[in-house]
């Protein structure tokens, strides 16, 4: 059974690389995060325009250098997050944000303000960075201690409301979820890939994760899809290194 998930999850890979991507305008939720960042200069180096949405007192330091324009707001104001969309058309919406731990609906309020926009304003795609476990999606990993964590079952189903709110608006939606990170500077491994195995829960790298952001771009193979990061190659970060990390 192992075998054949992983020859699913490799087919899944080798379709997803051979459709190149072109040149469009993405709004970035996230960007100046660790993930967010590496998807930014990404999007770069592959001719593509770029708008970060940034708080006011985000550090902008990771993005230092990079040809990109800001539109500045909150992601839990709905007039912010609107203004970021207007007077460019937006094609692409990625999202990397992460809620901070004592912040409650996080991800159902964002969510909900940037489906009305991207809807109302004609995006072609939204890439959702996810969580492992978001939703009903903690049943099939039933040897998670999820009510061990303090807040961690809220949190997961908080995950799994945006979700849902990304697929109702209409847009094409591709969420790639992932469970633990290796730390910013771990290069890409070789082996990772994408499937659509929702029990699948091993550790990646953001530079896989970013890779992956890329070969879905405005790729319509990706769209409606719910994505597990596969990487059998890594074993789980030592607690030292999973401060900060996405989930």
């Amino acid at each position: 059974m192992k075998i054949l998930r992983r020859l699913f999850a490799l087919s899944i890979a080798a379709t997803l690389w051979s459709s190149p991507s072109q040149a469009e305008t993405a709004l970035v939720f996230g960007a100046t995060g660790q993930l967010g960042a590496r998807i930014v200069k990404l999007l770069l180096e592959d001719g593509h325009a770029v708008t970060a949405f940034v708080r006011d007192s985000s550090d902008r330091s990771s993005l230092n250098g990079l040809d990109v324009s800001y539109a500045v707001g909150n992601m839990m104001d709905r007039d912010s997050v609107a203004a970021a969309f207007e007077g460019q058309d937006i094609d692409v919406v990625i999202n990397t944000a992460r809620a901070p731990t004592d912040l409650k609906d996080f991800y159902k309020l964002s969510s909900t303000f940037i489906a009305e926009a991207a809807q109302a304003t004609g995006v072609k795609q939204i890439i959702h960075h996810g969580a492992v476990g978001a939703g009903s999606n903690m049943a099939l990993h039933p040897d998670v201690p999820w009510d061990r964590v303090p807040a961690l079952v809220p949190r997961m189903m908080d995950h799994g409301v945006a979700e849902e709110i990304f697929f109702s608006t209409g847009v094409p939606t591709t969420i790639i979820r992932n469970s633990r990170v290796w730390p910013d500077d771990t290069p890409a491994t070789g082996n990772a890939m994408l499937t659509e195995d929702r029990r699948v829960m091993t550790p990646i790298t953001r530079a896989d994760l970013a890779r992956f952001t890329m070969s879905c771009l405005l790729n319509e193979r990706c769209y409606g899809k719910v994505y597990h990061n596969q990487d059998d190659s890594l074993t789980w970060p030592p607690p030292s290194f999973l401060e900060g990390a996405e989930e």
